[in-house]
């Protein structure tokens, strides 16, 4: 076995990736169709950073890393990537429907 990425007291700020959950504080401005660019590049960016923790998991244990590297790194990863890459469907539809509502409201 290699050395050991970092310590178990280390692993809980692997924890702190539930902070994410504060974008659900977005869903009022998703909801009327402001900060596109701002919102969607959020959710990207997190996608992104899910799918390189999940690599680090792998290599992680493809060098023998003990289970206090390997699980936060595969469990936070799977949470962001597949948990935002899921919601990202969601967030483009209501931004879809704000714009329907923007172009129904114009017509009137």
């Amino acid at each position: 076995m290699t050395h050991q990425w970092f310590s178990p007291e280390d692993a809980i700020w692997f924890a702190s990736a539930g902070v994410l959950s504060l974008t659900a504080l977005a869903a009022p401005v998703i909801a009327r169709g402001r900060h596109k660019r701002l919102i969607v590049g959020t959710w990207g960016v997190t996608i992104v950073a899910g799918m390189l923790l999940l690599v680090a998991g792998v290599i992680a244990v493809l060098e023998g890393q003990p289970g206090h590297v390997v699980v936060p790194l595969m469990a936070t990863g799977v949470i962001m990537a597949v948990g935002y890459g899921i919601s990202l469907l969601f967030v483009l539809r209501a931004y879809r429907i704000a714009e329907h509502r923007k172009v129904a409201a114009r017509e009137l």
